[in-house]
């Protein structure tokens, strides 16, 4: 009976070092399209974001994956390191929908604040994701991420790839950024060309008020004769130095994210990612 009583105690207490001596892998969520590693979500804000992965893949058969990890591998310093790592992540896991194993991941490393997107298709028809398209999902999650809402930056995820993936399914074509489009550039000419016109107009309206000299003259001085006062000599002392400077602002290439995606072979394609 003494013998059992200790096994139990023994038991116990590795269960106790088990649940806080390990808490990052206990308390680590991980479901079938939000993997949270670092535990940055609460669980209702896990359960949210996972039914949207899980309502995409039913509505339009393909996998909309978000991970939230420590880093993005040992060599995430770079573009094609921190893309090779998602990619070894996406094989490695099994992940993508149908025969094809088509679908999206969003990778951000919490700890090292570095980003990453990766997409597969089997089938380059049935890609609904365009470069305009994963721009703007990058842009508007690292928005959020700069401010360490991790929620929120899973709900723009989300949000850019629902829209993308209804678009697609409705116009058989991929979601391009309208202010591109033929409508966007004339609206750009017009307004190139209406503000420097308006501004014409207002210099030479301005210039031909100041021709109109003949003003009706209310101070004495006014009427002094110009000749009457001569100015000998003028001088000019300055007391005091001042010196100011402007630093120009600091251009930060690994902050500014990945306007063009690299084909990575198999199906598979990313962006450089970026900083955050």
């Amino acid at each position: 009976m003494r013998r059992t009583h200790q096994l139990l105690v023994a038991a116990f207490s590795l269960l106790l070092f088990a649940v806080f001596a390990l808490p990052a892998k206990a308390l680590a969520q991980t479901g079938t399209y939000v993997k949270d590693e670092k535990n940055v979500l609460t669980t209702e804000e896990f359960n949210e974001l996972e039914a949207l992965g899980a309502q995409y893949a039913k509505d339009y058969n393909v996998g909309t994956y978000l991970l939230f990890t420590s880093n993005l591998g040992s060599d995430e310093s770079s573009g094609s390191g921190r893309r090779e790592y998602l990619r070894s992540y996406y094989e490695t896991n099994d992940l993508g929908v149908g025969s094809n194993k088509d679908g999206i991941i969003f990778g951000v490393g919490v700890d090292s604040r570095k980003y990453v997107t990766v997409k597969h298709f089997g089938n380059s028809a049935n890609d609904p994701f365009s470069d305009d398209g994963l721009n703007d999902l990058e842009d508007n999650a690292k928005s959020e991420l700069k401010d360490d809402d991790w929620y929120e930056a899973g709900k723009e995820y989300y949000a850019s790839v629902g829209k993308q993936l209804e678009y697609f399914a409705k116009n058989g074509e991929q979601w391009q950024d309208k202010s591109g489009s033929f409508f966007g550039t004339l609206i750009k000419a017009a307004a190139t060309l209406l503000i420097p016109l308006l501004i014409a107009i207002g210099v030479v309206s301005s210039e031909k008020k100041a021709m109109l000299t003949a003003r009706i003259q209310t101070e004495a001085g006014n009427y002094v004769d110009p000749d009457s006062f001569v100015l000998r000599t003028s001088t000019d002392t300055f007391v005091n130095r001042s010196l100011s400077v402007v630093p120009l602002p600091k251009n930060d290439d690994s902050d500014s994210g990945s306007d063009s995606w690299s084909d990575m072979g198999g199906g598979f394609s990313g962006s450089d990612g970026g900083d955050f």
